[in-house]
């Protein structure tokens, strides 16, 4: 017994293929602009790396074609509507001003290539102009923490722009903006065969910083304590002098006494 069926040719979200709607609200912290493309990027590419739908932007993931069976039109429909999804999002995730940029774009592929194309100068000349400031970078009055947290934050923002910093690219900007503090362990340092690690050079530059600051702290306790010292010798050197030393001019007390007696008898004798 043979019944007629009709199969079901709506494109569905299996529970082994379903479809990703993604939250930008939520996921993506901030809106593409002019200026924030690096960041927007970074964000989005770890969103769609995450959810494994990064092939649909960089073009590795075509539509399906269909030859007219129910399984090869839905896999076409699916493909169809996930990408959309991945389109939505990103012209969500855009502000007014780049919205109308890729507003045209058919597939998530297309705008995504549209996007890196417009901010692929601006990013070169963006990575110029930090590397810039990494060179110029100073310590000045800076602790080392407060500094190295700076130079890390110029070197994130430039390997943003696909233009990464090397441990002994970033070890030379480091020395070079401490100051002349620090030649004891930058000598030391410039010479080994290994690099650094961003890490392994904070440790190190703040262990340094802080036998810096022991060595200040006892030099000024033995300052501290030769003032002491001579303005205590000082004050009994004077204590002294004023007790032998009377404001009528006698040296001596007992001197005095003796030689006015002296005048005394003298006068009396002159009398008789």
């Amino acid at each position: 017994m043979s019944s007629a069926t009709t199969p079901n040719t709506q494109p569905i979200s299996t529970p082994e293929n379903p479809l990703v709607v993604l939250n930008i609200t939520a996921q993506i912290n901030e809106k593409l602009t002019s200026s924030t493309f690096p960041q927007w990027r970074a964000q989005f590419e770890a969103l769609l790396i995450g959810y494994d739908l990064m092939d649909y932007v960089t073009g590795e993931s075509h539509c399906p074609l269909s030859n007219g069976t129910p399984t090869s039109s839905s896999r076409k429909t699916h493909w169809v509507r996930q990408d959309k999804l991945i389109l939505s999002a990103i012209l969500a995730s855009t502000s007014s001003t780049i919205t109308p940029l890729i507003a045209t774009a058919k597939t998530s592929h297309e705008a995504w290539k549209k996007l890196n194309n417009m901010h692929a100068s601006r990013s070169r000349t963006r990575a110029m102009q930090l590397k810039e400031e990494l060179t110029l970078v100073q310590r000045g009055n800076r602790s080392v923490p407060d500094y190295l947290h700076a130079v890390k934050a110029l070197a994130d923002e430039i390997a943003l722009t696909d233009h990464p910093i090397s441990d002994d690219d970033l070890t030379l900007y480091v020395l070079n903006g401490l100051g002349p503090d620090f030649r004891e362990i930058a000598a030391p340092i410039r010479a080994r065969e290994k690099s650094l690690m961003f890490e392994e050079l904070h440790d190190l530059l703040v262990g340094h910083e802080n036998y810096l600051r022991r060595m200040e702290m006892a030099s000024q306790q033995l300052v501290a304590a030769a003032n002491f010292t001579a303005r205590k010798n000082g004050s009994s050197g004077g204590q002294q002098q004023r007790t032998s030393y009377k404001p009528n001019g006698s040296r001596n007390p007992s001197f005095s006494r003796s030689g006015t007696q002296q005048y005394k008898d003298n006068r009396n004798n002159n009398k008789g």
